[in-house]
């Protein structure tokens, strides 16, 4: 007979919200840990010094939460639109506001600080494995890239973190790039410092001619020199940077080098893979052909579909970079900014 064993579960979600606690329970493969918003005393905590009014009908308002536990957890609202009537016999609505979690993202505030320590260092799909897989956390990629959006939008323009970057140090020398983002049709110009901090980014129809011209002359109009660009001797590229910047000097593309020597080993790669197949079909190697399909799964996921196609998203992927790596932004600003809720 299988023995159960009860254990007390808090997080912060839990702590802010006891006064509103009701129950927990499984649902399905989710554990469920419920609140019943209208338990709450909203005179004392909002001053209303009326009667509050809730509509029979409710909804739940789902968020997820970290798990410990085999199953994933999720924290339930129960929720409506409350009203009141005021001294003028007003009808006044409101709805409660939760705590310590994001109603638009549906995820804990805790999740959202997690966000912050992975979301400029992997691709969007990466993201939603590591939550799903560590945290059991379903998360989509289209849900990371409007959060990307939600906080991004509510930092300072890209001039203005390039000016506070300029006057936390200011650059001796940068040093000038570009790259076609996967599934993109224009070039992302990348201008970084000596000590390796991205300044500015643009895109533009490609890297090379007025394109070029215009980006680089926007860069020096900012007080900034280009000491060293990066390039795949273009020479359209290379003249507009020298119109420039004359005193620049050119160095070879990383970029193409490491693309020549990935070109060669998916070569081989897919050869080893098709000589695997061919055996195990000819032998019946269940073996060999597991070994060959897992082959072609990893060829296929080289193709990178992961990259952020949106020139909006990656402008707010690189200001929420910027902000955190280098003006050591508080965590509690991001979580802050753009994730409350309405309250109207």
């Amino acid at each position: 007979m299988p023995v159960t064993i009860q254990s007390q579960f808090t997080s912060a979600v839990v702590e802010a919200n006891l006064d509103v606690f009701t129950r927990s329970y499984t649902e399905g493969e989710n554990t469920i840990i419920e609140f019943d918003m209208r338990k709450r005393d909203y005179q004392k905590e909002a001053g209303i010094n009326y009667d509050i009014c809730w509509p029979e009908k409710t909804y739940n308002v789902d968020i997820h939460e970290f798990s410990t536990f085999q199953n994933p957890i999720v924290c339930r609202f129960i929720s409506g639109q409350a009203w009141y009537y005021d001294d003028q016999n007003r009808q006044i609505w409101f709805t409660p506001k939760l705590r310590e979690v994001s109603a638009r993202q549906h995820v804990s505030r805790s999740v959202l600080a997690c966000f912050l320590a992975v979301v400029c260092g992997v691709s969007l799909r990466n993201i939603a494995t590591i939550f799903a897989v560590l945290f059991r956390i379903p998360v989509s990629k289209s849900s990371v890239k409007r959060w990307i959006d939600t906080v991004g939008s509510s930092l300072p323009s890209e001039d203005e973190i390039l000016r506070q970057l300029t006057e936390l140090k200011e650059p001796d020398q940068c040093h000038i790039d570009g790259y076609y983002p996967m599934r993109t049709d224009n070039c992302v110009m990348v201008i970084k410092d000596e000590s390796d901090r991205i300044l500015i980014t643009h895109e533009a129809a490609s890297e090379n001619g007025d394109d070029a011209r215009q980006f680089l002359q926007k860069v020096k109009d900012c007080g900034m020199t280009v000491s060293l660009a990066f390039s795949d001797y273009s020479d359209s590229y290379v003249k507009a940077v020298r119109e420039v910047f004359p005193d620049a000097k050119f160095q070879a593309d990383h970029f193409h080098t490491a693309k020549n020597i990935w070109k060669h080993l998916k070569k081989c790669l897919l050869e080893y893979r098709r000589k695997l197949k061919a055996e195990g079909e000819e032998n019946q190697d269940g073996d060999m052909l597991e070994i060959a399909s897992e082959l072609w799964k990893f060829r296929r996921m080289e193709k990178n579909h992961d990259g952020i196609r949106s020139a909006k998203t990656r402008k707010h992927y690189i200001k929420i970079y910027q902000t955190i790596k280098y003006l050591s932004a508080d965590v509690a600003e991001f979580i802050n900014s753009g994730t409350e809720q309405n309250t109207s």
